[in-house]
């Protein structure tokens, strides 16, 4: 922006609690959710995720066609009324609205993957909720997504708006070798950048510098 030109620019992510979201073990998530153990779980959900065009539902459905792993279920949260759904070719859990932090927790710690299919996006909680409880996102590489995903290292940036791609970053997180490595990946990348005592550190540096500069 013309307007910024020649100004200092300062970064400052939004903080997240990593005490509240960090890693439950994926077969004791799973049991208190009274979930499958034997398949792989995909999560999608936000708030009225089924209904706002801005969260990517239709965008996700047309995936999920194209989606060449198997065994799979499909998990949709939000507080939005669920809607009455074409066959996506997988079983489909509807869990509503989700009560508070730990029930989130609980969630993102029970599933493989976690898709944000949004077409708007700024800095998603979501998608740093989920990476800090290790589960690896696959989002379309727009706004500020780039800025929490690192392509094939700890979920998979699509490209924007394709259905296609995104059934791809599906299929390859899935099929993953070593997934352990993408979920220590995840959580790694949030508390290095978006942990809030750090974010609070750069808070702080900032309010020193500016009253350096003032004296």
């Amino acid at each position: 922006s013309p307007f910024f030109a020649g100004r200092d620019i300062v970064n400052l992510p939004n903080p997240l609690d990593t005490r509240m979201f960090r890693p439950i073990k994926k077969e004791i998530a799973r049991d208190l959710l009274d979930l499958p153990t034997n398949r792989k779980l995909v999560l999608f959900g936000a708030d009225n995720a089924t209904h706002d065009p801005r969260k990517g539902f239709a965008e996700f459905c047309i995936a999920m066609h194209s989606v060449k792993s198997m065994d799979l279920d499909l998990l949709l949260f939000g507080a939005g009324r669920p809607l009455e759904l074409t066959d996506l070719g997988f079983p489909i859990h509807h869990l509503g609205h989700i009560p508070g932090d730990l029930s989130l927790r609980i969630l993102y710690s029970a599933v493989d993957l976690m898709v944000v299919p949004s077409i708007q996006e700024n800095l998603s909680n979501t998608i740093m909720e989920s990476l800090a409880c290790g589960t690896p996102v696959v989002a379309f590489d727009i706004g500020g997504n780039r800025d929490l995903i690192d392509h094939q290292k700890n979920g998979y940036l699509a490209i924007p708006y394709s259905p296609a791609s995104l059934a791809d970053g599906i299929d390859w997180i899935l099929n993953y070798p070593s997934p352990q490595d993408l979920s220590e990946n995840a959580r790694r990348k949030v508390m290095e950048t978006f942990e809030s005592r750090k974010v609070a550190g750069k808070y702080v540096k900032l309010y020193q510098e500016i009253l350096r500069k003032s004296k």
